[in-house]
């Protein structure tokens, strides 16, 4: 009945802010003078065909239309909550409620939402009873709060009479969840692990593993109603801090009322942008002040990683970077490698997620308009191919499945208006928006950027480029001929899979010394270590290599094979066995992938002039010990550059040269990719430098 069903549905939402004349409400005391009116309705032909089947005599059909309908209806109350959250988050304001008709104000209220939100236009009319025509329809009453912090959107059940509803307490519980910014009431189902809901409300809490209890890093700690600890808490939790309330979110499935606190750090993590290079030349001489003054025409420069998202204001004429900004990408909730996002989307979350990332986008262009004092015309955009799919809205059906042929990897054209669809502001739906052309698959925009960065089209002299990440997807070769391959590493070198891993957020360990058994940790921001990043881990690799702490098989000694050699001075922060192998695996993957692709182009690393390492790993990396576990090849030491953001400098480059378009698709067509995967030479190099014998 679903496809006859969502033919019929017409779904129609308002949200208005009005007065509360004539009516006598108080929070803490104090009287309330306005209301968010919301008024949700599905419309009058699901009605009508329920009643229509109930006449031929199909009750259960005439049944389950009236159940779908409100379903359906309830669905909508849910995403509203969202949007009154937003609305009321943007005018500086909280929510401490929401009143309901009868129980906790007249049913005139209908009335003065039907007046506010002028819903008639959209069809509904009022009858005298205050109810509302179609019956399938819906009153909200959003109480504006003082208090930013708290917002509290969600219907209490337990002041409500209909005690037959399906969506009753006996299916969804109240969550009081603090974030360390604000407080959030929020309904969740019994049957609904907290990650989901938390993903359903668009709150961000990492998942490295997706959800499946294997990272250990969606941790919260339940204040009051905690669930039932599982085997995977008892597994990253001491029995100290599950009496005192600790989950993971992903294996916490609330039975009753309670209390969460989660720690949202969204906007410490350390995100690679060039921040250094704001108010210098977009290829890093600097301008004189008349160049400044000539224009007034700017173009946003957006580079979407699978964890985070940088973006720049750039001047066109005077080819100056003005603005930074930098951002984790939300996505990540849903898994922290492409893999993940890919499952996601198939399982019913494309839309979601494409909405998720759209999001994290106009926040940035508008955060970068702010500082603007011209007109932006231009964004180009370079991602890998994942994150192109799922900011198009793609499927990613073959992307998760052999042969694994994306939908579209060619350069796109598009507007703000098409793809910020609903978004309010002109500068965004005037954009002219550009995404780079990709390879392959798994080899996407942001490699072609990375190498028009870099001038790969005009090199005689091969070079390589390894972008280290989640994916480490490298490319070697001159303007003539070049080969492209994605090494899946994993995430342990942006911190994931690590047991006490971070992402670059401060107080990640980023640089270590052991000497003995004594270890001294180096942190991001010089703050009490809170973790260790991707750096800290490849670091501690060395450090214990250097001090035999393990062996050359990757085994640690007693008595740290069992404990976790402590790297904290109070010894909560420990760098364990398992992630030992986790940089063990990511490191053989990364150089087999690399001396596959040079076996393939038929030169030796000695032959290269550069090799280039991008990604937030590769600026901050210390190139003597990655060679010295043997991520990179030691007689290559000297040639070895780290870059930092190519794929974000290539995007500023693609805003500044006129020929861009046509010289980054000539990158992209002439690149060949080698399917690593099949190669029995990467197979046979991986079993090779999975041991530490260079270190």
């Amino acid at each position: 009945m679903l496809p006859e069903a969502y033919e019929r549905i017409k779904p129609r939402a308002l949200l208005e802010f009005g007065d509360l004349d004539g009516y006598s409400i108080e929070i803490d005391g104090k009287p309330v003078r306005e209301a968010l009116y919301g008024i949700l309705t599905i419309g009058r032909e699901m009605e009508e065909w329920s009643r229509r089947l109930f006449a031929d005599g199909d009750c259960l059909k005439g049944m389950l239309a009236n159940a779908i309908a409100d379903h359906y209806l309830f669905q909508m109350d849910t995403e509203q909550q969202n949007s009154a959250v937003e609305l009321c988050r943007k005018r500086g304001q909280g929510i401490a409620g929401r009143l309901e008709a009868p129980q906790d104000i007249s049913m005139s209220i209908q009335k003065k939402a039907y007046e506010i939100t002028q819903a008639e236009k959209v069809g509904i009319a009022m009858k005298e009873s205050y109810m509302y025509d179609p019956v399938k329809t819906m009153c909200q009453v959003y109480l504006p709060d003082e208090n930013t912090g708290r917002y509290c959107p969600e219907h209490d059940c337990g002041k409500c009479d209909n005690q037959i509803c399906r969506h009753r307490q006996a299916s969804t519980v109240r969550v009081i969840l603090y974030t360390g910014e604000e407080e959030r009431s929020i309904r969740a189902e019994k049957s609904k692990s907290l990650l989901d809901t938390f993903r359903e409300h668009k709150l961000l809490l990492s998942a490295v593993c997706a959800g499946k209890g294997t990272c250990g890093k969606c941790r919260v700690h339940f204040l009051e109603g905690a669930s039932e600890p599982s085997a995977e808490d008892k597994r990253f939790f001491k029995k100290e801090e599950l009496k005192k309330g600790w989950r993971l979110a992903c294996r916490a499935y609330p039975q009753k009322d309670c209390i969460v606190w989660m720690e949202q750090r969204e906007g410490d993590f350390f995100v690679l942008a060039d921040a250094e290079e704001k108010g210098r030349d977009a290829f890093g001489d600097e301008k004189p002040e008349e160049a400044q003054k000539q224009s007034r025409t700017y173009g946003i420069a957006a580079d979407i990683g699978t964890t985070t998202i940088a973006m720049q204001l750039v001047e066109l004429s005077g080819r100056r970077i003005t603005e930074v900004y930098t951002a984790i990408n939300r996505q990540y909730a849903y898994g922290a490698d492409v893999i993940s996002r890919i499952e996601a989307s198939n399982s019913g979350k494309r839309e979601e997620m494409k909405n998720s990332i759209c999001a994290d986008l106009e926040k940035g262009i508008r955060t970068l308009a702010k500082s603007c004092p011209g007109e932006i015309r231009r964004m180009v955009i370079c991602a890998n191919t994942v994150m192109v799919h799922l900011l198009m809205g793609y499927s990613c059906e073959t992307l998760g499945a052999y042969p694994f042929t994306p939908v579209n990897i060619r350069t796109i054209h598009t507007t703000g208006k098409k793809l910020f669809k609903g978004a309010e502001r002109q500068v965004i739906q005037e954009l002219e928006i550009i995404i780079y052309p990709g390879i392959s698959a798994f080899v996407g925009g942001d490699i072609t950027a990375g190498l028009f960065a870099l001038e790969f089209e005009s090199r005689e002299k091969p070079s390589l480029l390894i972008d280290l990440g989640t994916n480490a997807e490298m490319a070697v070769g001159n303007r003539e001929r070049l080969l492209a391959a994605s090494a899946a590493a994993g995430p342990a070198f942006e911190g994931g899979n690590i047991i006490c891993g971070t992402g670059s957020i401060p107080g990640a360990v980023c640089r270590l010394i052991i000497e003995g058994e004594k270890a001294y940790p180096e942190t991001i921001g010089g703050e009490k270590p809170a973790g260790i990043c991707g750096t800290g881990a490849v670091e501690a690799v060395y450090e214990l290599m250097k001090e035999k702490a393990a062996d050359t098989a990757g085994r640690m000694k007693m008595p740290w094979l069992e404990k976790g050699f402590p790297i904290s001075e109070e010894g909560n922060i420990r760098f364990y066995q398992k992630d030992i192998r986790e940089i063990q695996l990511a490191k053989s993957a990364v150089r087999a992938g690399m001396e596959t692709l040079l076996l393939k182009y038929g030169i030796t690393c000695r032959e290269l002039e550069h090799i280039y390492i991008a990604g937030g790993l590769g600026s901050q990396l210390d190139i003597h010990k990655a060679v010295g576990i043997g991520l990179l090849p030691p007689e290559c030491e000297g040639k070895i550059v780290a870059v930092g953001n190519t794929g974000l400098r290539g995007a500023v480059r693609y805003l500044l040269d006129p020929r861009a378009e046509e010289k980054a698709e000539q990158l992209a067509e002439t690149a060949e990719e080698i399917l690593l995967s099949e190669s029995k030479e990467f197979q046979e190099f991986y079993m090779e430098y999975l041991c530490f014998e260079e270190a």
